[in-house]
């Protein structure tokens, strides 16, 4: 394992005597055959290749998800609703319909994926978001908005939950974390280059293409061209991983049956999803989700309008809504040594929430426009934070079975999404410039994000000392990571 494995492994909590003593055995089926040395070069080796292969190209993708969808917000303060007479909430209306067409097909997502394989589906899920995107600039009514915003959903949803899934099939438990916070880096990624983008692009002056049509049509393009080349990219497990050697795919498939992560060949059984489904931890753990999901969103599609309001103009609006973006990706970047420095997911976590809590309280106490900045800033950063630990964290504390990763990050994303559905009906005109209720509903959800925290990691503590004492001497439990 090299030194920036180290830094960035913030889901690492296999000791490294269990890190090699599972390797040796995925390997030769003893346990002292290899050196760790080696065990570590063709661990590094093998996960190299999948990060230059799956999680480059999937976080290249997330990125023009990500400005595709947020782009509604760029397109607003340059003219949308003037030329479509959108009066009132109208544009809360439109962004409501997008989670509606979102979460309209989300929880089955990972179902059709473990049917149709990743290597099909991803691809055409980007390629038909692209096109609805792209046919956004060319509509005349907000009627037509709103078709097309649910049309967007219905076409991303399946889309983050199918690339959560198989970086579970994929990556070990503790590599897991760090591969899963390095995907959503691509979140405030996306925000810091779809910004100005979208800035320089309002700007093209046409005779009859309007600057803000401009915007969705070539981001469209773009979608449209670089999703063709997942279907060339994408692999659907590692056991028929085309780039990975005969060596390679029986040294990952033992070893993650050894540590109890079941790979991507594994059936999906009904009862175990059912299983799954009724298990209060895993729904309280949403929780945090949501909350981080929700400061997010205030972030990526309303960050324009916040800071229009405070006096800017809109080309300045567009490129400084990029500011708050980039503390949250400065923020992801970081977390991981923050975890280590907490020694848990749990209380960083909590901290994360914590920050993007002072951001909205901030933000609802005065007008002044630098404090409101940074408070906006704050939330960004605690936001994205969060965004950086706790989808990382569900999956890999339930990756025991493919049951469990499946329904883990489905649910990840459909209560992620869900966020939408109060961010959406929150952040109104007419309480313009304060925001106050948007605020006030922000603060609420912080906290109830960082209780979520704090229970999960008693019901995790209380269940691995159940395991422990109930194993037979020498037995290998999975145990829960908080």
């Amino acid at each position: 394992m090299n030194s920036s494995d180290v830094s960035l492994d913030i889901g690492a909590k296999v000791s490294k005597v269990e890190y090699t003593e599972l390797t040796d055995v995925a390997l030769h089926g003893t346990e002292d055959s290899v050196s760790t040395e080696q065990n570590d070069k063709l661990m590094s080796t093998y996960c190299r290749k999948v990060d230059r292969r799956i999680l480059l190209y999937a976080t290249i993708l997330c990125i023009l998800n990500q400005s595709d969808r947020g782009s509604i917000g760029v397109a607003k303060v340059v003219g949308l609703e003037n030329d479509l007479g959108m009066v009132n909430n109208d544009f809360n209306i439109a962004t409501t319909l997008f989670t509606v067409g979102y979460l309209s097909l989300e929880f089955f997502s990972n179902f059709v994926l473990k049917w149709v394989g990743a290597s099909r589906l991803l691809p055409t899920l980007g390629m038909l978001w692209g096109v609805v995107c792209a046919l956004q600039g060319v509509i005349t009514t907000k009627g037509q908005l709103y078709a097309m915003r649910v049309l967007l959903g219905m076409s991303e949803c399946g889309f983050t939950a199918g690339i959560l899934l198989i970086l579970s099939f994929f990556y070990p438990k503790h590599k897991l974390t760090t591969r899963v916070g390095l995907f959503y880096l691509s979140s405030p990624l996306a925000n810091v280059i779809s910004g100005p983008l979208a800035s320089a692009l309002s700007q093209i002056h046409h005779p009859t293409i309007k600057r803000w049509q401009w915007v969705f049509i070539l981001e469209g393009v773009i979608t449209v061209c670089v999703s063709i080349l997942g279907y060339f990219v994408l692999q659907d497990h590692p056991e028929k991983c085309k780039f990975l050697n005969p060596e390679e795919r029986e040294f990952i498939q033992k070893y993650k049956q050894r540590e109890g992560t079941l790979g991507g060949s594994q059936k999906l059984a009904a009862r175990d999803v059912f299983k799954v489904l009724g298990d209060w931890q895993v729904w309280v753990m949403m929780g945090a989700t949501f909350a981080a999901c929700e400061a997010c969103g205030s972030v990526s599609v309303f960050a324009p309008e916040l800071i229009n309001e405070l006096g800017f103009t809109a080309a300045q609006a567009q490129a400084m809504s990029a500011l708050p973006s980039a503390c949250g990706a400065i923020a992801m970047v970081f977390i991981g040594r923050f975890v280590r420095m907490c020694g848990s997911h749990w209380l960083a976590g909590t901290s994360a929430l914590a920050t993007a809590l002072v951001g909205s309280v901030m933000m609802i106490s005065t007008l002044n426009v630098p404090v409101r900045i940074i408070g906006l800033c704050l939330t960004g950063a605690g936001g994205f934070a969060g965004l950086g630990i706790f989808p990382g964290w569900n999956i890999t504390a339930n990756s025991q079975s493919v049951a469990a990763s499946a329904v883990a990050s489905g649910l990840t994303v459909f209560f992620g999404a869900s966020s939408g559905f109060v961010l959406s009906n929150v952040f109104i005109n007419s309480d313009a410039p304060r925001f106050a209720i948007g605020h006030s509903v922000n603060i609420g959800i912080m906290a109830l994000g960082i209780t979520s925290c704090v229970v999960t990691r008693v019901s995790m503590g209380r269940r691995n000392r159940k395991m422990r004492e109930s194993r037979f001497d020498g037995e290998k439990a999975f145990q829960f990571e908080y």
